[in-house]
């Protein structure tokens, strides 16, 4: 396995199911965007196995981990779809 960072799959997965139910944007552009202004804002967690990604999804699961990652797709969602890079 190379080196990736596990929050970005995580990440990805939250915002999915934010705006599963919001009225936003759900093209994969602003999902993109939405990802990479999330990413900017949390730590990295890179890993290199099974077992690290494994961990690093436990850790994530900690109650002020995952408030930390609610907000950052939260505030990444409402930024994004304030001002999208393509017409509404």
């Amino acid at each position: 396995m190379a080196v990736v960072n596990i929050m970005e799959k995580i990440m990805s997965e939250r915002i999915n199911a934010l705006i599963e139910n919001m009225d936003c944007c759900k093209c994969e552009l602003c999902k993109q965007d939405m990802l990479a202004y999330a990413l900017n804002s949390v730590e990295p967690k890179y890993v290199n196995s099974a077992v690290g990604e494994l961990f690093g999804r436990i850790d994530s699961t900690k109650l002020q981990n995952s408030v930390d990652i609610d907000i950052a797709a939260a505030k990444a969602i409402a930024a994004v779809s304030a001002s999208p890079r393509h017409n509404k």
